[in-house]
């Protein structure tokens, strides 16, 4: 079974929006052992979108075609694929009670013409539901291929997609195919590969891809065959080369650096507050994207100005005109000082110059000092990077979290 992806909208083509999409699509694909052989973008309109399915290659079986099928003036795809597949469009009373019902569901008592709408679908669809939306899937069967027509909001067509279209099209596909994602950070992807290039060497049987996703670096580890070889292949492989990379794995598959620290968190029954300047809050919004952080997040302070830092943090006066802002004494101050003030197991602050403007010979742009008290002992990290200010900013953010997992980890041993 080979796949092509259509993914329609203006805003793709026009660099306001992402093709997240199609990327979620190739790896799900991937995982259930099923490859993607083409992704084509197209606007929304009908002759585009029209040329597209026209184009697609006699040894693709499957399309997936996602984005259009809105209730807005400019989702056409709906009616370009009657259109295509010669279908009228008549009103589903199945639709109808879909939509009616997930309005219901919302507190929503009537729907609006531009909703009931939505109704109108090709005759010879077969419809998918949209269980967080109210634009039905659309799927055809032709002689040689199966089309699925998904709404372009990635909540619906992920829903969609997991929940209908994936299933589907597994029970169609021989092949199994297992693999894993180790998750690393701190180590730079030329580092990475040194460690373990001997190990990829000698396993040629497995697929070892190194995936860069600043500020982290991935590696997928893939084999296909029977069930019972397949896994164990994999199972072994991510055990030996996490043995390799040792800490700078932090988590596999779904694990964000995140969902580790909270569960570390959580585990240890350990609360945390943040003081943070150079980083502007970004420290604190991460650690709280977690369902279920107000059980260790306290507390943020961003002290941006030298005056903050001595009203908000109670930072001496005499260590920034002493040191300045930016340097070990005050970062220590910070981490010290929040963990007192919020009353938590672990203080963690950041200090430091994203740049482009504010450096100096002794301080340059990219410094950054980390402090980070818990455990009833101090620790201060200093790091220089030379990025821009928003990825400096991601940097000295990812740095920070992962000394705290760091000193974590070691707390669990």
């Amino acid at each position: 079974m080979t796949v092509g992806i259509i993914a329609v909208g203006n805003e793709l083509l026009s660099g306001l929006t992402t093709d997240t999409n199609s990327q979620f699509l190739i790896k799900k694909l991937k995982n259930a052992g099923i490859s993607t052989s083409s992704v084509c973008i197209v606007n929304d309109d009908p002759e585009s979108i029209i040329k597209a399915l026209n184009e697609i290659d006699d040894r693709i079986s499957v399309v997936l075609v996602t984005g259009g099928l809105g209730p807005t003036h400019d989702d056409v795809t709906m009616k370009t694929a009657a259109r295509y597949f010669d279908s009228e469009i008549i009103y589903s009373e199945v639709a109808y009670n879909r939509i009616q019902q997930l309005f219901s569901d919302r507190g929503i008592a009537s729907l609006i013409k531009m909703n009931s709408d939505q109704a109108l679908v090709p005759e010879k669809a077969e419809l998918i539901p949209n269980q967080n939306g109210s634009a039905q899937g659309l799927k055809f069967s032709g002689s040689k291929k199966t089309y699925y027509f998904m709404p372009g909001v990635p909540a619906e067509m992920k829903k969609m997609f997991g929940d209908f279209i994936l299933p589907e099209l597994q029970k169609q596909t021989k092949q199994s195919i297992f693999s894993t994602i180790i998750h690393t950070t701190g180590v730079p992807e030329s580092v990475l590969f040194q460690k373990i290039e001997k190990w990829i060497n000698n396993n040629k049987e497995l697929s070892i891809s190194i995936l860069p996703r600043f500020p982290e670096v991935d590696i997928s580890v893939t084999k296909s065959g029977e069930i019972k070889t397949g896994k164990s292949a994999v199972e072994h492989a991510v055990s030996g080369l996490s043995e390799l990379l040792d800490d700078a794995v932090y988590g596999f598959d779904d694990d964000t650096l995140e969902s580790v620290i909270a569960r570390q968190l959580i585990e240890n029954q350990l609360t945390i507050a943040t003081a943070e300047s150079c980083t502007g809050g970004l420290i604190a919004s991460r650690l709280t994207d977690i369902s279920g952080s107000s059980e260790y997040f306290k507390q943020g302070i961003i002290c941006y100005s030298n005056q903050s830092k001595i009203e908000q943090l109670e930072v001496s006066r005499e260590t920034i005109l002493a040191h300045g802002a930016v340097s070990r004494e005050t970062a220590l101050e910070m981490a010290r000082n929040i963990r007192q003030i919020a009353k938590t197991d672990i203080g963690l602050s950041t200090t430091g110059i994203a740049g482009p403007t504010g450096g100096s010979l002794e301080k340059p742009l990219g410094t950054v000092y980390i402090g980070l008290s818990m455990n009833d002992k101090d620790y201060i990290f200093h790091f220089q990077y030379n990025r821009d200010r928003a990825a400096n900013k991601l940097l000295f953010s990812q740095r920070a979290l992962n000394q705290l997992r760091l000193a974590l980890k070691g707390i669990d041993g």
